[in-house]
C-alpha cells in the first residue's frame, strides 16, 4: 500500500507498508526475527513470546481484541430454550481456568458479547460468575436434577478441541455429559450456521458490533427476544451515538441476564514489533490494522 499524494488530509507517517500472510505461527514469528517483517499485528499463542520478552530488540503490547470465544446454545431446542439451563452451564464452568489454560494469563473475562473496545461496553461478568452449586440448582429448578446429555459441536481447529474437552470435565460435575462432535469449518457453516442442525457448539466470533444478531430471532443460535429485538431496531436508526449506546446497553445486558449464550473469554490482541518501531494500534479492530500513523527508526 502506498500513500495517495492527492489525499486532502494530513499526510501518513510512513511511505506505504507491505502485509504479508501467514498461515503457520512459526514462519511468521521466524519473519519477525529475521527482520522479513516489522510487526505482529496478532500473536495466536502464548507460547512464542518468551523469545521477544525481556529482548531489548522487540515490544511486546497487549491491548483489546474484538475476538470471542463462545459457547452458543441453540436457544430454540431443548434443554437450552430455558433460560435457567444455559444460565446454569455457564456457571458450571470456570472461565478464567479455561482462560489461563490457553492463554497463560492473557486475554480478558466478559459476561456478554461486546468487547471493551465498543462504546456500549459494560462489564457483566458478575452475571456469569463460576458456581457449581448455583449450577445444580438452576438444573433442579430447571426439571433436570439429574443432568442431561447433549453434543457440542465443535470445530476441528485450536482453541476449540481445548475449550470442548475442558468443557466436558467442568459440566460432568453437574450432572451434564457432553458429547464432543469435532467438526470442519465446511461442514460447521453447513451444520451449525445454515441449517441450525445442533444443541451447542463453539465459534470464535471476530467482529466489533456483533450483539447486533441477538436482535434477529433468524440467526444461527436462536435467541428470540421481543425487547431486544426492538431495543436493537431502535439502536440501528437512533439518531445519535449517544442513544444508540443506551439502547445496545440495555440490549446487551437483557441478553446476558438471559444467558443466552456463554461467552467464555476474550483473546488478547498480543502485538509484538520491532523496537525501533512506533505509531502502531496496539487494540484490534476485526480485520482492520491502521498504519498511517507508523515510523520506523
Amino acid at each position: 500500500m502506498e500513500p495517495f499524494p492527492g489525499y486532502w488530509g494530513a499526510k501518513p507517517a510512513n511511505g506505504g507498508v507491505v502485509f504479508h500472510y501467514f498461515t503457520d505461527a512459526s514462519a511468521l514469528n521466524n519473519a519477525l526475527l529475521t527482520g522479513a517483517v516489522d510487526v505482529v499485528t496478532s500473536q495466536q499463542g502464548p507460547d512464542a513470546l518468551s523469545q521477544f520478552d525481556n529482548n531489548p530488540d522487540y515490544k511486546v503490547s497487549e491491548g483489546k481484541s474484538t475476538t470471542k470465544l463462545l459457547l452458543a446454545f441453540n436457544d430454540r431446542k431443548a434443554p437450552f430454550d430455558k433460560p435457567q439451563v444455559r444460565k446454569a452451564v455457564a456457571a458450571a464452568i470456570d472461565d478464567a481456568k479455561l482462560l489461563e489454560s490457553v492463554w497463560a494469563g492473557h486475554g480478558t473475562l466478559i459476561g456478554s458479547m461486546v468487547p471493551p473496545t465498543d462504546p456500549w461496553y459494560e462489564d457483566l461478568t458478575s452475571l456469569d460468575t463460576y458456581d457449581v452449586e448455583a449450577a445444580k440448582r438452576e438444573l433442579a429448578a430447571a426439571g433436570y436434577p439429574k443432568g442431561f446429555r447433549f453434543t457440542l459441536d465443535t470445530p476441528n481447529y485450536d482453541p476449540h478441541p481445548t475449550a470442548a474437552t475442558f468443557i466436558k470435565s467442568e459440566l460432568a460435575k453437574v450432572g451434564v455429559t457432553v458429547d464432543i462432535n469435532v467438526i470442519t469449518a465446511d461442514e460447521w457453516y453447513t451444520k451449525v450456521y445454515k441449517n441450525h442442525d445442533f444443541a451447542a457448539t463453539l465459534q470464535e466470533h471476530v467482529n466489533d458490533r456483533d450483539v447486533v444478531w441477538y436482535g434477529n430471532p433468524d440467526f444461527y443460535w436462536g435467541y428470540d427476544d421481543e425487547q431486544v429485538t426492538k431495543w436493537i431496531d431502535e439502536a440501528e436508526r437512533a439518531p445519535s451515538e449517544a442513544e444508540q449506546t443506551e439502547l445496545l446497553k440495555k440490549a446487551n445486558r437483557k441478553i446476558a441476564e438471559d444467558a443466552a449464550g456463554d461467552w467464555l473469554y476474550l483473546y488478547p490482541q498480543i502485538v509484538v514489533a520491532a523496537s525501533d518501531l512506533s505509531g502502531y494500534p496496539v487494540n484490534g479492530l476485526n480485520s482492520q490494522f491502521y498504519a498511517y500513523g507508523i515510523k520506523k527508526g
